[in-house]
């Protein structure tokens, strides 16, 4: 397991990012590189795929406005690692170039972002965990990401090496796990999903963190589930804001599809219902209300049995399979488990904050 220390301000932090995983974030961004430009045969150079896909849209911008601390945290990890600007900036874009290279073509990516999520809450005692299903391009980037600065709470975060985040919490007791809606609708000058997580993430209570969620731009359509100690909440948000998935119950279960949000968009919820996502989707979230785990063990177990549908493998229509797990142990002392990888390659291992 890496474990990537960035404390300091965002250019700092980005800084010991992209140095301390050089090689790491230069192979992730060739691989994605690779599986950019295959499915793109008309397309230029990475560099100036990257930087089309920034002026077309104004997700760059928006991010540097709302999250400059952020968008410095992805100019060191270019510096760092000794690349481009725009294609790390591009790459951090990951639910977005969905979107955006499938407006442009109007062909599906190979492989789509999805993840199972689970949430057992009590009055002072919360476990959250999901597995992070992504293209099986990104496998062998995995990182863990240790932070803290000047206005950021110490902070863990499962990550693909040159990514901001995917999945974490804090040191405070506030963890927020995530599950793609691809077909609610988008906006061009929205602020992307990885921004939005970390922005959240910043916030030392859930319930500032939702506020954050339910006042900025979404970009991507996105279920947001933020714990803490005493319950979750769910929000699925969209171009039009955000819907309450779940609030103040004991359980909490999401897949790929919507539970509450009618914000779709036509084109790509057809497109996924051809492809056997929603189908997928709606197995997965059937097969975790079937088992109906009550603790943390039951919830390991589940989320890493090769033998059920929410550990994907690359081997369908989608090029998609289980990047990671994480657990979350929300008390008045917040522990986090992680495994890395496809079911049965790693074992769980623990994110520790600092002493």
């Amino acid at each position: 397991m890496t474990t990537i220390a960035c404390f300091g301000t965002g250019f700092e932090r980005g800084c010991a990012h992209g140095e301390g995983a050089r090689d790491k974030v230069r192979t992730a961004l060739a691989r994605w590189e690779e599986a950019t430009l295959a499915n793109l045969p008309d397309a230029p150079g990475i560099t100036q795929y990257s930087e089309r896909f920034l002026a077309q849209t104004g997700l760059w911008d928006t991010a540097q406005h709302l999250c400059p601390d952020l968008a410095d945290e992805v100019r060191g990890i270019a510096q760092g690692a000794g690349l481009p600007e725009a294609v790390v900036a591009a790459y951090n874009l990951m639910d977005e170039q969905w979107w955006y290279d499938f407006d442009a073509t109007q062909t599906p990516p190979e492989a789509e972002p999805g993840c199972s999520l689970i949430a057992l809450a009590g009055p002072d005692h919360t476990v959250i965990a999901q597995n992070m299903d992504l293209p099986e391009f990104m496998d062998g980037s995995q990182v863990i990401l240790h932070l803290g600065g000047p206005d950021l709470p110490e902070t863990l975060l499962l990550s693909a090496a040159g990514l901001i985040g995917l999945t974490g919490m804090n040191r405070t007791g506030v963890a927020i796990c995530v599950n793609t809606l691809l077909m609610l609708r988008h906006q061009k000058r929205g602020l992307p999903v990885a921004f939005m997580l970390r922005r959240a993430l910043a916030e030392r209570t859930a319930e500032s963190a939702l506020g954050v969620l339910r006042a900025l731009p979404h970009a991507s359509g996105q279920h947001y589930a933020v714990a803490h100690k005493g319950g979750v909440t769910g929000l699925e948000c969209s171009a039009l804001g955000a819907a309450v998935s779940s609030q103040g119950q004991r359980r909490l279960l999401h897949t790929n599809h919507p539970l509450a949000s009618a914000d779709t968009d036509t084109r790509a919820l057809a497109m996924l219902t051809a492809r056997g996502r929603i189908a997928d989707s709606t197995q997965r979230l059937a097969h975790m209300a079937a088992l109906g785990p009550q603790g943390v063990q039951d919830v390991q177990a589940m989320l890493t049995d090769p033998a059920t549908p929410l550990c994907m493998v690359a081997d369908g229509p989608s090029r998609s399979q289980t990047f990671g797990s994480v657990l979350f142990d929300l008390s008045d002392s917040p522990q986090g488990q992680i495994r890395l990888g496809l079911p049965g390659r790693d074992d769980w291992q623990t994110l520790a904050f600092t002493a």
